[in-house]
């Protein structure tokens, strides 16, 4: 029997975000229409039009089965409030964001680029090195961490010459001073998310490199 449900309904009750299941061809912060795993389950070959889903976890098994989604990934009836909370991210896992936001723009001259950057990896690694309760949260913490890693060095580039744009070719020695350290020195948490503290003078906001 083919599997017969509303896509429609499914992706109301499973948002799937883009950048946790290491997915090359889709990096973005979007969500992911779970029809996509399920064709490319079929292009596997796995015989999926040959079982029935009679419920939500068979569901959840399949999506996890195709390798495509790490375990703890799916908003199963959770609300945003709940996998948005700030968590204790590892330095290692913090410091191979950061590897990744610097490596990725100096190649791309700071445009983010889906089909070269390597973020999906580095937060599908850090889901299975946390408890499967924690992945959600955690994966949100992280991205907060990398938000301000990217902002940072764009800000870096941009003091020392104010007309850059994205895309354009500047010193790569800008950022030789901009590491995860001196970025983090000036974040503080903010409810669930990452913010730079205000300066003494409480002008704008800008990253010591």
């Amino acid at each position: 029997m083919n599997i017969n449900f509303n896509f429609t309904n499914l992706t109301s009750r499973y948002n799937l975000m883009s950048q946790l299941l290491g997915v090359k061809k889709n990096q973005g912060n979007g969500l992911l229409n779970p029809a996509g795993i399920f064709n490319a389950r079929n292009q596997k070959g796995m015989g999926m039009a040959n079982k029935s889903v009679k419920s939500d976890k068979e569901i959840e098994e399949i999506i996890y089965e195709s390798g495509m989604c790490v375990r703890g990934m799916i908003m199963n009836g959770k609300s945003e409030a709940e996998m948005h909370q700030m968590i204790g991210v590892s330095e290692e896992y913090r410091q191979k964001m950061f590897d990744e936001c610097k490596r990725h723009f100096l190649q791309e001259n700071g445009v983010a680029n889906g089909d070269t950057t390597k973020r999906s990896e580095v937060f599908r690694a850090y889901q299975l090195s946390i408890k499967e309760g924690d992945r959600l949260k955690g994966t949100w913490s992280l991205q907060q961490y990398e938000k301000q890693y990217s902002a940072a060095l764009a800000a870096a580039v941009r003091e020392a010459n104010p007309n850059w744009k994205n895309g354009d070719p500047f010193d790569a020695s800008i950022l030789d001073n901009v590491t995860r350290e001196s970025v983090e020195s000036t974040l503080v948490k903010s409810g669930n998310t990452l913010v730079r503290r205000a300066s003494v003078s409480g002008s704008s906001l800008d990253v010591q490199v």
